[in-house]
């Protein structure tokens, strides 16, 4: 898991059946839940970040399944067939991403994933997504905000360049498993923010089994 093996590649090296690697790797990653909710300090930039919907490894589909991913024919921008997920990091590299909803976030789906996390301290960054402007008014939060694909940086210190690189390097990671399935993928986020706090340790297997 710290070297981010699909489930076949990890059982094929560890010599047992896929289903046990597919049970184990749920169980420690239901384990790392807590490792991806740390309260910010200083600027906090945020973003939402939309997926396509997957039902990878359903049996009993209500549509023909896809043979290939190209078969799939999903709408441009925010829908139903994409969730939504919060995106959100201090400078300190402390960082989360949380599933928020089904299609177009709101004000409660960002209280509700990172509002526990922010306080009236924090100097919030993001786009000018009118449910990021309204959630940080309503948290009396210092607000700085940017048109999306126009400008990511306002000043030296007020951008959002941390976040965009979580979401690039997201992308680059979760490619390699061929969809998530949307009803694990809370459990691939924790993952992932867990293997990016863990990316400069000498010794990430010791410091992973003591985190579990």
């Amino acid at each position: 898991m710290t070297e981010g093996l699909s489930i076949r590649k990890s059982a094929e090296k560890l010599n047992v059946a896929a289903s046990t690697t597919f049970e184990w790797r749920h169980k420690i990653l239901s384990s790392l839940s807590k490792v991806n909710k740390k309260e910010f300090t200083g600027i906090v930039e945020c973003d939402d970040k939309l997926l396509n919907i997957s039902e990878k490894g359903n049996k009993n589909l209500n549509r023909e399944s896809y043979k290939r991913p190209s078969d799939r024919k999903t709408k441009r921008g925010v829908s139903d067939d994409k969730v939504s997920v919060v995106v959100a990091c201090d400078r300190t590299g402390n960082a989360t991403m949380q599933v928020a909803k089904v299609g177009r976030i709101e004000a409660k789906n960002l209280e509700g994933t990172i509002g526990d996390l922010v306080t009236k301290e924090n100097i919030l960054c993001s786009d000018s997504h009118p449910s990021i402007i309204k959630w940080a008014k309503s948290k009396e939060l210092e607000h700085h905000t940017f048109i999306a694909n126009k400008a990511h940086i306002k000043t030296k210190c007020y951008h959002v360049q941390h976040v965009n690189s979580i979401d690039n390097r997201f992308e680059k990671w979760q490619a390699k498993f061929y969809g998530i399935s949307t009803k694990y993928l809370q459990n691939y986020l924790n993952w992932f923010m867990f293997l990016e706090r863990i990316k400069k340790s000498k010794q990430p297997i010791k410091d992973f089994a003591k985190e579990i």
